[in-house]
This record gives C-alpha cells, structure tokens and sequence, in this order.
C-alpha cells in the first residue's frame, strides 16, 4: 500500500488516493509503516529530538532522514534557507509553537518586517523620532533569542537598549541618557533645535493657575520687565489727554487702566507715555488725582514689582505697622520674586528690607519674617514628596505640644513656635497642601483650626496665611478681601492692595470671586460697591468686573 502524508496541526495526514483520513498521533503510529514513526514522535510533522529546531524549511524531512519506498520524491531543500526563530508566545509562520530555537544555531540575517521575522508585538506608544541620517547609525543588531522582542523597525537599539555610540559629527543627544538636560536646570527645554533629539514632550499647565519654571520669576517680577511701547502707544495718548489742561477726565482714567490686565501692558503704557510725552505716567497721576481714587490709580499703574516694594513700605513708615500687608508680601513667595523684591525696595528707597523689618517687628515675629527673607522656601516647581509631608507633620503635632500659656512644656520646650514656622515657611503651596492633608489623616483634625488654638496675635496670622494658602488659596484670598471690608469702617489700602494684587492674574481672580459668592451668598462686586463711594467706586468696582 503506498501511503501518501504531509504535516499537520495534529499528527500525520495519511492519503490513499482521493479519499483523505486524519489521525492523531498514537492511531497512526499503529497503521503506518514502522519507517514513519520517527518523525511522528513530534508535533509539527518534522523535526528533531526536544528542543531542538527543524532542520530544513517547513515541510521538508531531516537531511539523514531514510526516504520510504513507493512514496512520492521529495523536492530538494534549499541551500540558503534559515530557520525562524520562534519569538516568545507568538507562533513561527508554517510551523509548530512547540518548535525551539537553537542557541548553537547561527543568528538569522536582518531583514525588512515580513521577511523571515514575527509581527511587533502591538504598542500604543509612539516610537522615538531618529535623525535621517542612517548612515550614522550601526546596523541593525541580531535577533535577541528566544523570549525576545523582535528586531525594532523604527530605529536602531530594540526595546529597552540604550542609544547606539554617537557619530562625532552628531550633537550630543538629549538627557545623555538618563541624565538632565545639558548646561541647563530641570524642567528646561533642550539646547538647539530638535532635528536629531526626541520630541520634547509638552505638558499642559493646570488650568487657571501660572506655573512658572525653575528660578523664573513670575510675570512683571523681571528685571527689566518686558514691554513694548510701540502697541500701546493709543493708550499712552489717551492717559495724556485725559490728564492736560484744565480738569481731568477721571472716566477716562478709569476706562484706559481698567483694560489693561496684565504687568506687560502696564510697563508698555509707562514706557510708551514717556517715550511720546517726554512725561513719567506715575508723576502725572499723583498731581491730578487725590484721595483713595489716586491710591487705587497708583496701585494699578505701577506694576505689580513696583506696588509690592510700595505697600511694604507704607505698612513699615506709617504709624502702627499693618501686620497683614507684610504677611501678603512676604509670606509664601517664589526665591526668584522674593530676590525681586529686596533687590527693587533697596534701589527704590536706598534702605535694607531685612534690616527695616527687624526695626519694626520683635521677638519671635520678627525671627519668623526673618526666617521668610532669608529666601528658604522651595521653589513652586518642586514635586510633592508624600513620606516627607507625614514626617513634616509629625514635627510640627510634637512642637504643638508645646505651645502653651508657659511656653515651657512639650519635647520642644521654649523653641516649639520656630520648629512650626520654619518648617510651614520653607515648603512651597503644594507641599504644605500635601502636609495639611497628613495631619489631618493622622490627628483626624485640621492643621489650621490647632494653629488657632495654640498660636495668637500676628504669629497666628501669618501662619494661617501660609497653611490656607497651600489647601485653598481663592478661598484664603476671599477671606481676606471681606476682613478688609467687615467692621466698622473699611481699610481701604489693605483692600485695594488686595484686589489690585490678585487681579494680575486673571484666572486665580476668577476663582476668587466665585469663593466669595459661594461663601458670603453676594458678588465680590455688589460688596466692594456697598463700601466705596465716588470716582473711587467706578474704578474699584471696574478692576472687579474687568
């Protein structure tokens, strides 16, 4: 009987003519010729011991393989074939998920996908541009062996290598592979262009809030500050003729600053106006002005640098020092701003900052602003560390023991109160955030309402200040522009101050405001209204709606 058979997925595919019969592997060695068993031990139809790889192309015997008599011949087996090596789970093309790759076999030649290789396992993350210049590049590695990926088709290095050694005429890659950028601080872009780089990878700020990088001050904070004249110079032109001749228009006044928003449209009106008018914008609205109206005026034509250094100021020199206009200047401010400060209120006013405070503060209060002008909180691009906010608060719950009527109980004994500021002052928003969380995860109470039962007086304050700050500051913010307008009378200067400071930045304002209705059920505008009165009222109130 001549037996006709070929591989299958199963066993051996037994023909007799036309008719076609399958068996397993155990039936068909009991009806097929003894000359078959030895390639019916394994799966694939061909192949050698376990282990071991066909040693042929699919469908093709082992070479010392006895041909048996009456069957049909065997076409020859190419000479340049190699064998596919089988590529962790996926299945060889033609042949068995039980076939083995060999290590002692020779490595198989690099080709295009498609030619000899399994598929790319499938992934959704984009592959690193490379430069064009492939002649640069070594050539493609050999396939990584059994469990291995497949050979990378996007570029040269495969999966999870380093980059491959760089050509002398190359730029130096970006990160130096798994370092920071060069000559450049974290965060910042890298140097040249981006042919031969990888993309870099842009990240959306959080929406409504201004995240400036690592040691870059916050807007209108430069030196010099950033401006343009040329665009603005209709506005310059306006603020003139508002202000020459007889009378001033005050609506005018009111209509020009309102509108501008921003410390580059300020500093461009100022320089624009003295570059068309040979006059100083600031000079100008001192002499035409007067009262609370011109204080506000002032406040908004200055800049928000300028009117920070002249609030500290005011609140140093005039009788009875305002304790919560050093807390909103000074407390929680980036090192670049705070260096800003000092540096514009020595020029300004030929004076120390530091040395005016220590003049006007004592005791602790002054130790703790001195602590804050020494420049040790970390900068607002500094990542939340969770492990060093439960050991923040744990320091500061041990330092609370302490504070009493004595000032002498507690592990921390007479030094509780700089153990809590210094660690509150030296962390930035988002980490006080993280360490009010933890306390009160830890002590199942708020890290503010102990900071009101054990601390009074301007103390008490400024550490409220920062604490809020960190766990809602357009609620802080909101807070503190009603205390400037509950009571009997309204501090105007605080108020102004406050409104004018956050309005430089537009979207924090926004939810400032909507704080403040939600918290005392009536706008922030129909409030500031009710409490002002006059040219002073139109403006106020047109900074608040603007």
């Amino acid at each position: 009987m001549t037996y006709q058979y070929e591989p299958c997925h199963f066993g051996l595919s037994l023909k007799r003519g036309n008719p076609r019969a399958a068996y397993s592997s155990e039936e068909a060695k009991e009806q097929a010729p003894s000359s078959l068993v030895y390639y019916l031990q394994y799966p694939g139809g061909y192949g050698g011991p376990s282990g071991q790889p066909p040693q042929g192309q699919y469908g093709y015997p082992p070479p010392n393989y006895a041909q048996p008599q009456g069957s049909p011949p065997v076409p020859p087996r190419p000479t340049s074939f190699q064998p596919v090596q089988n590529q962790g789970s996926y299945y060889s093309p033609g042949g068995s998920a039980n076939t083995y790759f060999d290590p002692n076999s020779p490595p198989p030649p690099p080709g295009a996908y498609g030619q000899g290789y399994a598929p790319p396992p499938p992934s959704n993350y984009p592959q690193p541009e490379y430069s064009n210049n492939r002649a640069s590049y070594p050539q493609q590695p050999p396939n990584g062996g059994y469990g291995g990926y497949p050979p990378n088709p996007q570029g040269p290095g495969g999966y999870g290598a380093p980059p491959p050694p760089r050509h002398p005429s190359q730029p130096q890659p970006y990160g130096n592979y798994g370092g920071p950028p060069p000559n450049g601080p974290y965060g910042a872009p890298p140097p040249g262009p981006y042919d031969n780089q990888y993309p870099p990878q842009h990240q959306q700020p959080f929406p409504g809030r201004f995240q400036p990088a690592f040691g870059v001050p916050s807007p209108g904070f430069e030196e010099p500050p950033q401006c343009d004249p040329l665009r603005y110079g209709q506005q310059a032109d306006e603020l003139r003729r508002a202000m020459k001749g007889f009378g001033t228009d005050e609506d005018a006044l009111i209509r020009v600053l309102a509108q501008l928003q921003t410390p580059f449209a300020i500093y461009s009106v100022q320089l624009a106006f003295s570059q068309r008018h040979g006059r100083e914008l600031l000079t100008d609205l001192r002499k035409e002005t007067s009262g609370h109206f011109r204080e506000a005026l002032l406040s908004v034509a200055r800049g928000p640098l300028m009117e920070e250094v002249h609030a500290l100021h005011d609140a140093i020199h005039r009788p009875g020092t305002t304790e919560s206009v050093l807390n909103d200047v000074l407390l929680c401010r980036s090192p670049p701003d705070l260096d800003a400060i000092k540096k514009a209120y020595k020029r300004t006013f030929s004076r120390d900052l530091e040395t005016d405070v220590r003049g006007d503060l004592s005791l602790k209060t002054e130790n703790m602003f001195v602590f804050a002008l020494g420049n040790r909180r970390a900068d607002d691009s500094a990542p939340v560390d969770i492990s060093q906010a439960e050991k923040d608060a744990y320091n500061i719950q041990m330092a609370m023991e302490g504070v009493g009527t004595t000032g002498l109980g507690g592990v921390f004994g007479g030094t509780h109160q700089g153990a809590v500021y210094s660690t509150i002052l030296s962390r930035n928003d988002a980490q006080i955030g993280a360490i009010a969380h933890s306390y009160e995860r830890l002590y199942n109470r708020r890290l503010d309402v102990m900071i009101e039962k054990k601390f009074s007086g301007h103390m008490q304050q400024a550490l409220l200040y920062a604490v809020r700050g960190g766990t809602d500051k357009a609620l802080r913010d909101a807070v503190l522009l009603e205390d400037a307008m509950k009571g009997l009378g309204t501090r105007d200067s605080v108020l102004i101050h406050r409104i004018v400071k956050c309005r430089w930045n537009k979207a924090h304002f926004e939810n400032v405001k909507r704080a403040y209705r939600e918290t005392y059920r009536q706008t922030l505008e129909d409030r500031v209204r009710g409490e002002t009165s006059g040219d002073y009222r139109k403006f106020l109130t047109a900074l608040v709606i603007s």
